[in-house]
């Protein structure tokens, strides 16, 4: 017994190393020839299939209202703001990155119009310096306008490398350090305003990271399952007044780039793909903009509906855990039944994979918790070959009776 445990262990380990192996060779490109079937399933979690396929549809956000800017002027957008500020809003929030300075008319006209906002929130976009490991930079509101409002930053992870990669957004970070000062999201000073304490609440969490647990969008066409979730004024509806006083007074008002107009499918700018894509696999085509993302951080902290992971921490105890048992579990079915091996072991691994896979998605269903079980996918995946190759090859080299084999194969080629 003492024995079979042994054997089980250094098993293990060696099934780690093998991990760690096939890691590190993939760390320096050597598979590229499977690029593309990694790609098709980079953008997706399986968390997305409860997102945008299983969960019920959430009700419509009465509480926040959007603004499209389109591409008109600092003097159309001041005309916007104007309209919108004599119907009382809660608080107007600009997703707008105002950095560079336009005609002086046009700028004096925009700067007399959002003095006359008594709540407001200018978004800005931090720079991070990988030198002092900081945000030291940001790019926002100009001279001019930096000092009327509260500034609060835009950005949100997609964890997109370069300029033209897709740019998926599941997560963003609830406040910063800007040159070590303290500085909240864009969205959570949004919900300050309505509820300060709802906001400490969710500060408290204490996370660097939050899941965004989506409502749904704007006028899409299809582009997401939860399709009209917040109401969106286009460009012309708010100058000619086209809308219901009642609903902008009280309310969370963003103005926000919407593309040329309501419904516009073609532009990508400050666009990303979310969990809410009707096309889960392979995904294609952004489907949310970020003031709609903005939005819908705004309703999850207002709701208190948050999203709660499993720390990495417990996600490697319980791989290494139950990695171990499905170990000595095929190392027996290896003593016992070397002819039915192979077959019973990937029947198991298929099984328990999709039986974890199903765990996941019913926990993240029923409670909104991620577990994390990729570290525990992989040992699955990699142990019963890996466990097949210690025991035909490993342990045999430092056995006696191992080596004496490899000698009478070496003579017969020999004689």
């Amino acid at each position: 017994m003492k024995k079979f445990f042994l054997d089980t262990v250094f098993a293990f380990l060696f099934v780690l190393g093998v991990i760690g192996f096939f890691n590190s060779i993939t760390y320096f490109r050597i598979f590229e020839v499977f690029d593309p079937i990694g790609e098709m399933f980079a953008d997706f979690e399986i968390t997305d299939i409860v997102m945008s396929q299983i969960r019920e549809i959430p009700p419509a956000d009465e509480g926040i209202v959007l603004v499209n800017v389109g591409d008109i002027n600092r003097v159309g957008i001041a005309e916007q703001i104007r309209v919108i500020n004599q119907y009382n809003p809660k608080v107007i929030g600009l997703d707008l990155l105002l950095n560079e300075p336009h005609d002086d008319l046009e700028d004096s006209i925009f700067l007399e119009t959002i003095k006359s906002v008594d709540n407001l929130v200018i978004g800005q976009k931090l720079l991070y310096n990988p030198t002092t490991d900081e945000f030291d930079y940001s790019i926002g509101p100009n001279e001019r306008f930096k000092d009327v409002g509260e500034l609060a930053f835009v950005n949100l992870i997609t964890g997109a490398k370069h300029q033209d990669d897709l740019k998926v957004c599941r997560s963003f970070p609830p406040q910063e350090k800007l040159r070590g000062r303290k500085q909240l999201a864009f969205s959570v000073k949004l919900a300050s305003y309505v509820s300060q304490e709802k906001v400490d609440k969710f500060l408290a969490r204490g996370n660097d990271v939050e899941y965004i647990n989506y409502k749904g969008n704007i006028l899409d066409f299809g582009a997401t399952e939860f399709g009209t979730r917040y109401y969106a004024l286009d460009v012309m509806d708010v100058i000619a007044e086209n809308f219901e006083p009642d609903i902008i007074k009280d309310k969370i008002v963003i103005f926000c780039y919407l593309g040329d107009y309501l419904g516009d499918r073609q532009t990508i700018e400050d666009k990303f793909i979310t969990p809410l894509n009707s096309k889960y696999v392979g995904k294609t085509g952004q489907d949310m903009f970020g003031g709609v993302i903005h939005a819908n951080i705004v309703s999850m902290v207002l709701q208190e509906d948050y999203i709660d992971s499993m720390p990495d921490g417990w996600a490697i105890f319980w791989a290494l855990l139950i990695g171990y048992l499905t170990v000595v579990l095929f190392a027996v079915i290896y003593k016992a039944l070397p002819n039915w091996y192979d077959g019973i072991t990937k029947v198991f691994q298929l099984m328990l994979v999709l039986l974890l896979a199903s765990l996941m998605v019913y926990i993240f269903h029923i409670s909104n918790y991620k577990i994390n079980i990729s570290y525990l996918i992989i040992i699955i995946l990699l142990s019963g070959d890996a466990l097949e190759v210690y025991f035909g090859v490993v342990k045999n080299l430092f056995t006696k009776a191992g080596r004496k084999s490899l000698i009478k194969v070496k003579k017969v080629f020999s004689s």
